[in-house]
């Protein structure tokens, strides 16, 4: 740790919806001294916490992982945005490299957003990327890793889908159990709050994710 009570942390997946939630949080925690971000382009924020460095993520240098506390993962694609290869891309190739990483470089802590049904025995490429990965990132070694599993995000985009809004408010006001859907802000809120707390499970539930994060 880098001090008694405060901490470095890296996140990769700033520039996406929940990761600049997360990222806002972590500007904001009081147990936060220090933010890196690695991303494929400098995000539109200045921050005295906040260090961006541009890096390609299949030649990811290991320089930019030493020195940090905490590494939190929020990379993610789906195969309708970006094809078959380029979803095993981001979600397998370069989540693992980051993971690898950090790892190495000393890194205590690994956060990582994954999603509600990741198996890795799936017959469904998305939800079998997913299990594969959360797998080996729990057995990577880090002294403290979790995995964070959500149902539908319910985030507000710049970009809208059609009926996207309307859904997204029904869900928000039925799904008072939190079984099938969660705010982004609220995966973050927990995610940065982890930092300083153990859960008693390290793959959380979207119920799970829900209680830490609208607990005190």
């Amino acid at each position: 740790m880098s001090a008694a009570s405060t901490f470095k942390v890296l996140i990769a997946g700033a520039s996406g919806a929940t990761g600049k939630l997360v990222m806002d949080r972590l500007l904001k925690a009081d147990h936060v001294e220090q933010v890196t971000s690695l991303g494929r382009r400098e995000l539109p924020i200045e921050h005295p916490k906040l260090i961006q460095k541009i890096v390609n993520f299949e030649e990811l240098q290991a320089d930019d992982f030493v020195g940090h506390d905490v590494a939190i993962c929020t990379l993610g694609t789906t195969r309708a945005k970006s094809g078959k290869e380029g979803f095993i891309k981001v979600d397998r190739d370069f989540i693992m490299a980051y993971a690898t990483k950090a790892h190495q470089g000393g890194t205590k802590q690994f956060h990582l957003m994954s999603s509600q049904g990741a198996d890795a025995n799936s017959m469904f490429l998305y939800t079998q990327i997913k299990g594969e990965v959360d797998q080996n990132v729990l057995n990577m070694g880090f002294d403290k890793a979790i995995v964070y599993r959500p149902a539908v995000l319910l985030v507000e985009r710049e970009e809208t889908r059609l009926l996207e809004a309307p859904v997204r408010k029904l869900l928000s006001a039925l799904d008072f159990r939190r079984s099938i859907s969660i705010k982004s802000d609220d995966v973050a809120k927990a995610m940065v709050k982890n930092i300083l707390n153990l859960p008693k499970e390290n793959i959380l539930t979207n119920q799970e994710i829900y209680g830490i994060a609208k607990a005190e």
